[in-house]
């Protein structure tokens, strides 16, 4: 086997062992408390300033943290301050993450990419010359219709794709602002005991959750 291969296997197993040694220790009972209790001091911080949360909502998940805690948050602040408007600063702030991590990504994501699978394969990848808008409409629809990717993963992914930014936009910012206002309103009804907030809510991620398996359904053979 090739020598660079053994190395990365080798790392592979060292970083799986160091995160599982790393997450039990996390699980110890006193760490537990001391993470619950920096996450309420966090976010009781951001819900007491509207500002500074929604620029964590444009700046935070390119850290790799998850999107839906900082909407939930986003609804228990828009409870007291107006609940559409805190759905449309949450759709904004989300847009602009999508915006300038796939610019970022763009600019350097392909090389940096490169570089990692070097160990992998001697070639490394090229942008299709031939690559079509409906290949670039599938992978982000399924990208961003499928559960459990991470956020800034499809960011990156599409923009070291190089996928047009017309497009990106088109697909991005209808999908973005569903599930903002989905969370968003979905958290406030909760908080407030407004059913109708609440129902609207959940109707929109349901009926998003709906959408996005039936377009997963038919596009499935097609990537």
């Amino acid at each position: 086997m090739d020598a660079k291969k053994v190395i990365l296997y080798f790392s592979f197993v060292l970083l799986f062992v160091l995160g599982l040694y790393s997450v039990g220790k996390l699980l110890d009972k006193s760490n537990l408390e001391y993470i619950t209790d920096l996450w309420n001091s966090f976010s009781g911080f951001l819900i007491t300033n509207g500002p500074m949360l929604f620029l964590a909502i444009a700046f935070l998940p390119a850290l790799v943290l998850p999107v839906s805690p900082l909407l939930a948050l986003a609804g228990i602040w828009g409870e007291s301050h107006g609940i559409l408007f805190a759905a449309t600063c949450g759709t904004l702030a989300l847009v602009a993450n999508c915006f300038w991590t796939y610019w970022i990504a763009r600019i350097f994501g392909l090389t940096v990419i490169n570089r990692f699978i070097l160990f992998l394969r001697k070639k490394p990848l090229m942008i299709p010359e031939d690559g079509k808008n409906s290949n670039y409409l599938i992978w982000s629809l399924v990208m961003r219709l499928t559960p459990g990717i991470p956020f800034i993963f499809t960011n990156t992914t599409l923009g070291a794709l190089k996928m047009p930014f017309k497009l990106y936009t088109l697909v991005s910012v209808p999908i973005l602002t569903l599930s903002s206002f989905g969370y968003i309103y979905a958290t406030a009804g909760i908080i407030g005991g407004n059913f109708v907030h609440f129902g609207s809510g959940i109707a929109i991620i349901l009926c998003f959750f709906i959408v996005g398996r039936l377009i997963l359904k038919k596009r499935k053979n097609a990537v």
